[in-house]
C-alpha cells in the first residue's frame, strides 16, 4: 500500500500539459441504480494507445491516502473507448464493457484520477481530489450520483481542475451512449448523405417544380448544360429518392431551353442542399428581361440545409420573376473547384389558396362532453352584425358579431383589414375555430364590411349567464353586486353579481369599454345589458360565465313595472307603431312621462307639450310609457318602427 500512496504523490506533484487531441480522457460517467456504474475511457489521437502505461486512481470520500488504483491493459485504437464496469452491473453496460474492476466502486463522491503511471502524470480529472463534497458533486445542470455524465463534443483533453461545464448530464441509468464517444479531434467524415430529406409539404396547385420528385418537373428542363463550367453531374439515389450530384463545382446551371417560367405570383424559393466541404452557395434565378440576380447560403457541413429563400430577395434587386428561364448555383468559398452539393427539392411557391366553409354561426358551434370545440382549427366564413365595442384596446381585435342563429367571438392578436370595430356594422368574418379560457372564437384571416347601421336585435332576458348566452345580446334582470365595499366600477376587473335565485356570476369591466371605468356602482339592484361572455381556464368548461356591458348606459337602476301597472289607468297613444313623434289620446293633459324598455330599463324622459313628445332618438324595439298629472297616472304601450 506504501508504494501505491507514493505512486500517487508523484502523479498528483505532476500534471501533464497535454496538447489537444494527443492523450486519453474520460469521456463517460454513468452512477446509476445501485451497481450500474461504469467508466468510458476515450482515444482522441490518431494512433493506438498502449493502457498498461495507465491507471484510473480512486480517492474516496476527499482522502488523498490509501487510493485504489486499477492498472488496464491491451491497446486501445484511434478514436475508440475503453469501458471499465461493475461486475454486478446491468447486462446492457456488461455487454459494452472491456474489463470490470475496483475503479467503479464510487457513489458519487469520489474523485477519480486519470494517470500515466510510466510518466508520473495526471492527464485527466473527474471530482475534486481531496475534497469531500457530501453525497456528490452538484451544479445547476448535474451531479455525480444518480446520473449518467457525457464528456461534451467540445473537449478535446483532459484537464488539471475538474470543469462541471465539460460535461452533460442524463437521467439516472441511461447507458444510450456507452460505447462510443464523438469529440471535436475527429469530426464527421461524412462525403455524402446518408439519408433523405423529408419530403415537402406544400399542395401541388401553390409549387412550380424545378427539380423534386414530389411534383411535376418542366419537361424541357437540363439540369447539366454546357457553360464551360468544371463541374461534374450525376444522379444521387437513396432508396426510392433521386437527386442532383455536383461534384468538383465551381459553377453550375440549369437551363429550361426554350421555355421560361413565370413565377411572379410565387413567393418563395425552396431549396435543399447536402455538403461537406461547400461553405457558401450563391444561387441566381437568371431572366431573359432582367438578367441575372444572386442571394448568397451559408451551408452547414454534414446535414441538410433547407432554404426557404422569399423572392423579394430578388425582385429587390431589380429581377423580373416573369420569365425565368435558367438558374446558376456559384461555389464561392474555399472549395471552388472541387467542393460537392447534393440537390433536392428544388421549387417556386406561395402560401396556399385557403378554403372556408361559409356557415351560420350556430352550425359552427361544434362542442364536445367538456364544451371544447371538436372543430378546432377548421376554416369558415361567417356574416354578422357587431355587437359592442372592440376589447382588445389598440392593436389586435376582440369583438362580438351575431347572425339570425347565434354569436360569435371574433379575435386577432393584431389588426385585420384595417377594420374598426363599429357596432351595427355587418361583416363577413374569414377565419379558423378557435378557444381561449371557455370562450369559442373565430380568429379572423380577413373582415369585409357589407353594410353599416344595421338594427340590433331585441337583448334576450336570462336570469344568469351561461354557455346559452356566450357571445349573445343579453339583458340580466333584477341583480346586485355580492360586495357591498365594492362603491366604483373597476379598472379591467370582474365584479361579482347575483339575482333572486342566488346564482353568482361576473360582469367584466373592460379598459376599452367607453364611460365606465371608475364610475359609482349607483344603484343596488340593477338591470344590465351586454354581452355573453365566459373565462374558465380548465376543462370542464361550465364556469366563469360573464356578461360585457358595452357602456355605462347599458347599466340601470331595476324598475318593478308591475307595480307601476298596478296603479296606472291604461292610456291610448299614436301612431304605433311610431317613428319620430308620439301622441296621447283622450282629454286628459298630461304633464311629465319616462319611457321604459321592455327589460325595465329607464331610456327617456320630460315634459309632454299637448300630449305629445318625440321617440325619434329610441331605437326600434317595444317600450312602456307612464304619464303623469298631478296624482293621476297612465301607462301605455308603444313599438318603435324606423
Amino acid at each position: 500500500m506504501k508504494k501505491l500512496y507514493t505512486l500517487l504523490s508523484l502523479v498528483v506533484l505532476s500534471f501533464a500539459v497535454n496538447a489537444q487531441c494527443t492523450d486519453l480522457f474520460f469521456s463517460e460517467y454513468v452512477e446509476g441504480t445501485s451497481n450500474n456504474k461504469a467508466l468510458e475511457i476515450y482515444n482522441p489521437t490518431s494512433s493506438a494507445i498502449d493502457l498498461s502505461n495507465y491507471a484510473v486512481i480512486r480517492m474516496n470520500n476527499g482522502k488523498t491516502t490509501s487510493p485504489d488504483t486499477f492498472r488496464m491493459n491491451g491497446m486501445l485504437a484511434s478514436e475508440a473507448v475503453y469501458i471499465i464496469a461493475n461486475s454486478q452491473a446491468d447486462a446492457a453496460i456488461l455487454a459494452l464493457a472491456d474489463t470490470t474492476g475496483s475503479a467503479t466502486f464510487y457513489n458519487g463522491d469520489d474523485a477519480l484520477t486519470l494517470a500515466n503511471i510510466t510518466l508520473s502524470t495526471v492527464v485527466d480529472l473527474f471530482g475534486v481530489p481531496g475534497v469531500d463534497p457530501g453525497s456528490a458533486w452538484t451544479w445547476v445542470s448535474g451531479a455525480t450520483n444518480n446520473s449518467t455524465l457525457v464528456r461534451n463534443y467540445s473537449v478535446q483533453s483532459g484537464v488539471a481542475t475538474w470543469d462541471t461545464l465539460e460535461w452533460v448530464s442524463s437521467t439516472i441509468d441511461d447507458f444510450s451512449n456507452l460505447g462510443s464517444h464523438s469529440s471535436a479531434c475527429y469530426p464527421p467524415k461524412a462525403t455524402e448523405p446518408a439519408a433523405a430529406v423529408d419530403n415537402p409539404t406544400q399542395e401541388a396547385v401553390d409549387v412550380i417544380s424545378i427539380y423534386s420528385q414530389s411534383y411535376t418537373d418542366p419537361a424541357t428542363v437540363n439540369y447539366y448544360p454546357g457553360w464551360g463550367q468544371t463541374t461534374q453531374y450525376a444522379d444521387f439515389v437513396i432508396g426510392t429518392d433521386s437527386m442532383i450530384k455536383y461534384s468538383s463545382l465551381n459553377y453550375q446551371g440549369i437551363d429550361f431551353d426554350a421555355s421560361q417560367i413565370d413565377a411572379s405570383s410565387m413567393e418563395m424559393l425552396h431549396i435543399d442542399i447536402w455538403t461537406a466541404d461547400v461553405d457558401d452557395i450563391e444561387i441566381f434565378p437568371i431572366s431573359r428581361a432582367s438578367g441575372e440576380k444572386a442571394v448568397k447560403r451559408t451551408l452547414t457541413a454534414g446535414q441538410w440545409n433547407s432554404f426557404d429563400i422569399p423572392l423579394s430577395e430578388y425582385t429587390s434587386q431589380g429581377l423580373s420573376m416573369s420569365d425565368i428561364f435558367q438558374f446558376k448555383f456559384d461555389n464561392t468559398g474555399a472549395s471552388r473547384g472541387t467542393g460537392t452539393i447534393f440537390i433536392d427539392n428544388m421549387y417556386l411557391w406561395k402560401e396556399p389558396t385557403l378554403v372556408y366553409t361559409a356557415a351560420d354561426i350556430a352550425d359552427i358551434i361544434m362542442l364536445d362532453a367538456d364544451l371544447a370545440p371538436t372543430n378546432e382549427g377548421t376554416l369558415y366564413e361567417i356574416t354578422g352584425v357587431v355587437y359592442g365595442v372592440d376589447l382588445d384596446g389598440n392593436a389586435g381585435l376582440s369583438f362580438t358579431i351575431i347572425d339570425e342563429t347565434a354569436g360569435m367571438n371574433i379575435f386577432n392578436f393584431n389588426d385585420v383589414d384595417d377594420y374598426v370595430v363599429t357596432e351595427g356594422d355587418e361583416i363577413t368574418v374569414k377565419g379558423k375555430i378557435d378557444f381561449f379560457n371557455g370562450l369559442l372564437e373565430l380568429f379572423a384571416d380577413s373582415i369585409k364590411v357589407n353594410s353599416q347601421n344595421n338594427t340590433l336585435k331585441a337583448p334576450t332576458l336570462v336570469s344568469a349567464p351561461s354557455e346559452a348566452t356566450e357571445s349573445d345580446f343579453i339583458t340580466l334582470e333584477k341583480v346586485w353586486v355580492t360586495n357591498d365595499t365594492i362603491t366604483v366600477w373597476p379598472n379591467n376587473g370582474n365584479v361579482e353579481l347575483t339575482n333572486e335565485d342566488m346564482d353568482t356570476f361576473q360582469i367584466r369591466i373592460d379598459r376599452d369599454i367607453p364611460g365606465i371605468v371608475g364610475m359609482p356602482v349607483e344603484f343596488d339592484t340593477m338591470t344590465i345589458t351586454g354581452i355573453g361572455g365566459q373565462f374558465d381556464n380548465r376543462a370542464p368548461y361550465n364556469e366563469g360565465y360573464q356578461i360585457f356591458p358595452r357602456g355605462l348606459s347599458d347599466i340601470a337602476e331595476w324598475v318593478d313595472l308591475s307595480s307601476v301597472r298596478e296603479i296606472a289607468v291604461q292610456t291610448s297613444v299614436y301612431p304605433n307603431p311610431a317613428n319620430n313623434n308620439l301622441t296621447v289620446a283622450g282629454a286628459t293633459k298630461w304633464d311629465n312621462f319616462v319611457v321604459y324598455s321592455i327589460m325595465g330599463s329607464e331610456v327617456s324622459a320630460g315634459t309632454l307639450n299637448n300630449n305629445n313628445l318625440s321617440v325619434s332618438n329610441l331605437e326600434n324595439g317595444t317600450y312602456i310609457i307612464k304619464l303623469v298629472a298631478g296624482e293621476q297616472v297612465g301607462v301605455a304601450r308603444f313599438v318603435v318602427n324606423k
